[in-house]
């Protein structure tokens, strides 16, 4: 099952994200892809890191924008950054027949992606697959206005398909399909 976590921008997605990959990696379950935390000081947000998962090596992926962004999304992206996160994904799809079954989780799909066919490519890619022996179930996190372009572009692959919102509701789903 593809579960879709969408809400508006700063509803919490990433932060609940964060607690269910706790628990779940607590709980034993093989939990692989990326998070995308904000990074905040005194309260304004400063960049955008990546965390891979599993080693939860972070990378910091963008920054606020100067004058001139070039993606017109208030944020500059760090093209090395970008390619890490890629190969990150692609190698995870490579070793994924080595794997014990899991959950893909990508965080997070956006205009980047999935109106520019740039960004998290590899990410685009590992979905548009569905689901595999060692990622069963995926987790993609979408924000409120791109849940519907992600829920037509992923159902044929993923059959399944559920929106989740970062509450008590969504957790419900989430360990009824995984624990």
């Amino acid at each position: 099952m593809l579960f879709i976590l969408t809400g508006d921008i700063r509803s919490g997605k990433t932060t609940w994200l964060e607690a269910g990959v706790r628990e779940l990696e607590a709980a034993g379950v093989p939990v692989r892809g990326v998070l995308a935390p904000g990074v905040w000081r005194d309260g304004k947000k400063v960049g955008i890191e990546n965390v891979l998962l599993p080693s939860h090596e972070r990378v910091l992926l963008a920054t606020p924008a100067e004058e001139g962004c070039s993606t017109g999304l208030g944020w500059d992206f760090d093209a090395n950054a970008l390619a890490r996160v890629n190969a990150h994904l692609t190698e995870l799809a490579a070793t994924s027949g080595d794997m014990r079954p899991g959950l893909l989780v990508i965080d997070e799909i956006g205009p980047l992606e999935l109106r520019r066919g740039e960004g998290l490519t590899a990410a685009l890619e590992l979905l548009d697959a569905g689901p595999t022996p060692a990622w069963p179930h995926a987790l993609v996190v979408v924000r409120a206005t791109l849940a519907e372009d992600a829920r037509t572009r992923f159902a044929q692959s993923w059959r399944s398909v559920e929106l989740l919102s970062p509450d008590e509701s969504g957790v419900r789903w989430l360990h009824e399909a995984l624990l």
